[in-house]
């Protein structure tokens, strides 16, 4: 009798266990969790578990595995939904492995926590695409680079990551292309054709795997050839000569060439021996 009693109560209290955690945790748990990283600038973002309602909130927590402590992000711990978390200021070592999480909250509930994969912020963040700078020169064309604005402007460690870069060279008429290595600051390219475009692209070059963007295609001319005067003095007379002659032409074709040979007036006639009298004495 006594066993069948506490079997009983056990029940009770099982089912009673399984209401308040379905209570607790009824809302659906975010999803799709992802630290993204940019120059060193780090965001969390996730999506709402199906069916959460337009008025839940979210918290976040981070997690540095050295320390084995997961820690509340102030910032961040009363989230609505669309926005995401900045975490830049909570991964702090940049070889540091880390985590973060999200909670679903309201009123009276919460949902589980949903983890993201672990993230080291100096291996794991994107770089951005450098700055550039393009100008002809003749038969070749001077190229700047420098680190993007944000991380000059920062100087965080990045700055070593822009020191070199992969440059891709291509002339636009004919789409033939070569690459080179750059360095940060001012870069000549040689031996190009002069009075032609090219298009330049750079991506800065990494010794971890990170992914670097590359820049916007710059695209400028080479200095276009000197002009040859005396070409251009011969080309002036025979344009020139032919522009007379189709003149002459049109005089002829009308007529009106004929009448340069018109007789002079007998006044002028008779006074010319007199002209040739007194020229002789």
């Amino acid at each position: 009798m006594n066993c069948s009693r506490q079997q009983g109560i056990l029940r009770v209290w099982t089912i009673f266990f399984f209401v308040i955690q379905e209570v607790h945790c009824s809302l659906p748990s975010p999803q799709n969790v992802t630290i993204v990283s940019f120059n060193l600038e780090h965001k969390l973002t996730w999506t709402p578990g199906p069916g959460t309602a337009a008025f839940t909130h979210f918290r976040v927590q981070s997690y540095n595995q050295k320390r084995k402590l997961w820690i509340s992000v102030k910032s961040c711990s009363d989230v609505q939904i669309g926005e995401s978390c900045d975490l830049t200021k909570s991964f702090k070592e940049m070889f540091g492995v880390y985590q973060a999480r999200v909670q679903a909250f309201n009123q009276v509930q919460e949902s589980n926590w949903t983890t993201s994969k672990f993230f080291t912020p100096l291996l794991d963040t994107t770089l951005g695409p450098p700055l550039v700078s393009l100008t002809g020169c003749g038969n070749c064309l001077l190229l700047k680079l420098s680190p993007p604005a944000s991380v000059e402007q920062n100087h965080d460690p990045l700055t070593n990551f822009f020191q070199e870069y992969t440059v891709t060279v291509s002339r636009t008429r004919d789409k033939a292309q070569f690459g080179m290595k750059a360095s940060n600051g001012e870069n000549l390219i040689n031996y190009l054709e002069p009075g032609v475009e090219y298009c330049i692209t750079a991506t800065a070059v990494t010794s971890f795997k990170n992914l670097a963007l590359p820049s916007e295609p710059h695209c400028t001319y080479t200095s276009p050839q000197p002009f040859n005067t005396v070409a251009m003095f011969l080309s002036a007379l025979c344009a020139v000569f032919l522009l007379v002659l189709l003149l002459c032409a049109a005089l002829n074709y009308t007529g009106q060439l004929g009448n340069l040979h018109t007789p002079l007036p007998r006044a002028l006639v008779s006074f010319l021996p007199l002209v040739e009298r007194r020229w002789e004495t």
